[in-house]
């Protein structure tokens, strides 16, 4: 599955390049409105551009991650026998998580672009019993063997973000806006396995809490390069969700460059730091300790990603993106099962 989702991944620029290829017939009419396909940020970047007064976009976003291999205690891994020695009965071998956005964005004039995105989230999870455990031990309803292993999903409406950004600069040399983003908990963070227990704190499909996302974006480009970068800070703006916890905040920081190879396409690469922190009180029901997952101290970290992209113009109104990336520094909390791929793709239509 990895090797299929890693060769997939390389063959979305290819695949945009085939296609720019098909449309080199209209490159004029896009020299002549002054569009780049690298006005706006790689795939994997949110809030990365603004609008001119009066306009309307739509847009979809999905996003992929793997996480996967040997479980790790900051920067060093971990094995089966040393998990089990720590205290748990199981642990977390394989996950994935895909997230679907819908963007919808509006410029009420040349200075403000309103945006709200909604989002749709499905998890899976494979757990192992670890050798040392019991013969037989509960977790969340299922009962693990040492050396056995289960799978789980969920899947379901996310949390919801909606709020402004703020125009700051529009030269093309210098492009400079401020967002303020506002969570809504629309995803559910109170999902329960069959006997009742809280399922793990990362299954949840939301953070429960109301939060706050300011950013700052700052775009350049000149004939041949373009560049940008980009921080924001998520704030989790209660202290506890109705579950009796809180994720926690996280710091994010990215910068990339950009080289249009056609009037249509372009390339970037692109460099990711996240800092993020524990999670903040406890489940206020059952719920198990089996797996470093069901505990809060194993949340949260610093990562460092690299990622490639590809941005596409199709026709006048239609862009395409896609990109992926590979971590290239991990430095865990607690003990977790380590970040191995990402990838991203989105299409948007203006109006």
């Amino acid at each position: 599955m990895k090797t299929f989702l890693l060769g997939s991944a390389a063959a979305l620029p290819v695949l945009l390049c085939s296609v720019s290829a098909l449309a080199q017939d209209a490159d004029a009419a896009i020299l002549a409105i002054g569009l780049r396909p690298d006005a706006h940020g790689p795939a994997g970047t949110m809030g990365d551009h603004v609008h001119r007064s009066g306009d309307v976009m739509i847009g979809m976003m999905a996003m992929h991650e793997e996480f996967g291999g040997s479980n790790r205690r900051g920067t060093a891994s971990l094995t089966p026998a040393q998990i089990a020695a720590a205290g748990f009965s199981a642990r977390e071998s394989a996950m994935t998580m895909d997230m679907a956005m819908l963007h919808l964005m509006w410029a009420p004039s040349d200075r403000v672009t309103l945006m709200v995105v909604p989002s749709w989230m499905r998890m899976e999870m494979t757990m192992e019993g670890l050798p040392g455990a019991a013969a037989s031990t509960g977790h969340g309803g299922h009962s693990l063997a040492a050396g056995a292993t289960m799978t789980h999903h969920v899947e379901g409406m996310g949390d919801t973000q909606m709020g402004a950004l703020v125009s700051l600069s529009r030269k093309p040399a210098l492009s400079v806006h401020a967002g303020l983003m506002v969570s809504a908990p629309t995803g559910n963070a109170s999902r329960k396995n069959d006997d009742g227990s809280y399922v793990h704190y990362m299954m949840q499909g939301g953070s429960g809490t109301w939060d706050l996302n300011p950013s700052l974006t700052v775009h350049g480009s000149s004939e041949h390069l373009g560049w940008g970068s980009q921080i924001s800070y998520l704030f989790r703006a209660e202290d506890a969700n109705k579950s009796g916890f809180r994720f926690g905040d996280r710091f994010a920081a990215t910068a990339w460059l950009s080289r249009p190879v056609s009037p249509r396409l372009s390339l970037s690469a692109r460099v990711n730091y996240t800092r993020e922190g524990r999670i903040r009180g406890h489940y206020n029901g059952a719920h198990a300790h089996s797996a470093p997952s069901d505990r809060q101290a194993n949340y949260g970290g610093k990562r460092i990603e690299a990622g490639l992209g590809a941005n596409l113009i199709v026709g006048q109104r239609l862009r395409i993106g896609a990109e992926a990336a590979l971590p290239v520094y991990q430095h865990v909390n607690g003990i977790q099962l380590p970040k191995q791929f990402g990838a991203n793709i989105n299409a948007a239509i203006m109006f």
